[in-house]
């Protein structure tokens, strides 16, 4: 191959690579993703009815200077994002409910349920190991947030407060609150949680990029 030759074979390959990232780019992929946060509250106060040390839930104003009031949590450990694995159940119920005709789910996936295994889901399971029913940490339908315009992004979101110990790692959408179709299973850092502990987990599905 000559000096020509070979400036010309270059330059296509460096067209070719370019091309090949705007269309990953543009195009994108679906899946999801959920973020997961631990609170834990950091100032108690005295109940005026009680007289008991309750958690202090609101913001803590500041005494002196300017700015925003402080956070009554502090974050425990990290907050992490993690990728999920997609049933066959879940995929079918997708399809059926976007272009079906017939047999169309009466809800989406905004059920989130969470769980302490370690994922032995697969692509064929239908229900979450040992779902935790307890502690506050029980199935719960999430707020969700749906795109608008030409955005691709929903956004399925629910911040449980501990009501005992309890750790989780695990958590999975369902269509219903109970039994119902699974979709898009995942795994954490195991979280543990003690009473008034918060754990916000929030589901990004990405669609129709």
């Amino acid at each position: 191959m000559g000096f020509k030759e070979f400036i010309k074979y270059q330059e296509r390959a460096i067209t070719a690579l370019f091309a090949k990232n705007e269309l990953v780019e543009n195009w994108g992929s679906g899946r999801a993703s959920c973020t997961i946060t631990h609170k834990r509250p950091r100032e108690w106060v005295q109940d005026p009815k009680t007289g008991l040390l309750v958690p202090q839930l609101t913001p803590i104003k500041r005494k002196f200077g300017p700015g925003a009031d402080f956070d009554p949590f502090d974050e425990i450990g990290e907050t992490e994002t993690v990728w999920n694995l997609i049933t066959n159940v879940g995929r079918i119920q997708l399809h059926t409910a976007g272009y079906g005709t017939t047999g169309l789910p009466s809800n989406g996936f905004n059920y989130i349920a969470l769980s302490n295994d370690a994922v032995s889901e697969t692509a064929a399971s239908t229900t979450l190991s040992n779902e935790i029913a307890a502690n506050g940490l029980s199935r719960a339908q999430g707020t969700v947030t749906l795109p608008t315009g030409s955005g691709t992004q929903t956004t399925i979101a629910r911040t449980f407060t501990a009501t005992g110990s309890q750790s989780a790692q695990k958590a999975a959408l369902f269509d219903a609150s109970s039994s119902g179709d699974m979709n898009h299973v995942l795994a954490f850092t195991q979280r543990s949680l003690i009473t008034n502990d918060t754990l916000a987990v929030t589901f990004t599905i990405t669609l129709g990029a």
